[in-house]
């Protein structure tokens, strides 16, 4: 396979997994997209001092619910995203036995799945204040480490640079992915909201797809990964670094 990210073949390849088994795909990208971290009154009562402290109470009531669950997000989501991932590459390849508790195969590596996603939030937020446009650069840049950590087995800063060194050169491609993923996305939200959960799965399985076509174009690319994770001054010809 080429090293060309081609929107419409992924789209069509993600498709055909998809179809597959619809059930799977749909229930596990609800439950993975519900830990992504991504008022007025009126009435007659005579009291208007209670309608605001009741008013008052509920609104804390909703903070103190929002901001638990955008933790809880922070907290799971990565660990979620890894194994959701994994699975949907797996499934993209070919692999049948992928099952619903593949979802949860983040766990064991939950801590450095976990400081992966703190350190792909931070770097794409402080890239989003610095004029959006590095931020989006970062945010293509560095989506696979996810990937890295499970089947590299890499720490979030190795998985972190291997990400860069794995989509170099192929950034505006993934752009031009994103922006048709999220038409399909959209178009799915108009569908009375129902078609989100065929569009989100086939949407996932498409940027997986570009995953394995960068990951066997790397492969070309003498030990491209590889040598983004040695430390510096190491050369994958000299393992102890000595450069004798």
């Amino acid at each position: 396979m080429s090293g060309h990210i081609d929107p419409l073949f992924l789209l069509g390849e993600a498709w055909k997994r998809f179809q597959l088994n619809p059930l799977l795909f749909m229930g596990m990208w609800f439950v993975y997209a519900l830990f992504q971290p991504s008022g007025g009154s009126g009435g007659n009562l005579n009291n208007s001092e209670l309608k605001q402290f009741i008013d008052t109470e509920i609104l804390m009531l909703l903070g103190v619910i929002v901001v638990g669950w955008t933790l809880l997000c922070l907290v799971v989501g990565p660990v979620l995203r890894g194994g959701y991932d994994l699975a949907m590459l797996r499934s993209y390849r070919g692999d049948v036995s992928v099952t619903f508790g593949d979802l949860f195969a983040g766990v064991p590596k939950a801590l450095p799945l976990f400081l992966t996603g703190l350190l792909f939030s931070l770097a794409v937020v402080v890239g989003l204040a610095l004029c959006i446009v590095p931020g989006i650069i970062l945010g293509l840049g560095l989506w696979p480490a996810f990937l890295l950590v499970m089947e590299d087995d890499l720490d979030p800063i190795a998985a972190l640079k291997a990400a860069w060194a794995l989509t170099r050169g192929y950034k505006l491609q993934l752009l031009i992915l994103s922006v048709v993923c999220g038409v399909v996305t959209m178009l799915g939200m108009l569908a009375c909201c129902v078609g989100v959960f065929v569009a989100g799965p086939v949407a996932q399985l498409a940027w997986v797809g570009s995953y394995d076509i960068m990951r066997e174009a790397g492969a070309h690319e003498d030990k491209l990964v590889a040598e983004a994770i040695l430390p510096f001054g190491t050369s994958t010809g000299d393992p102890d670094g000595s450069g004798s």
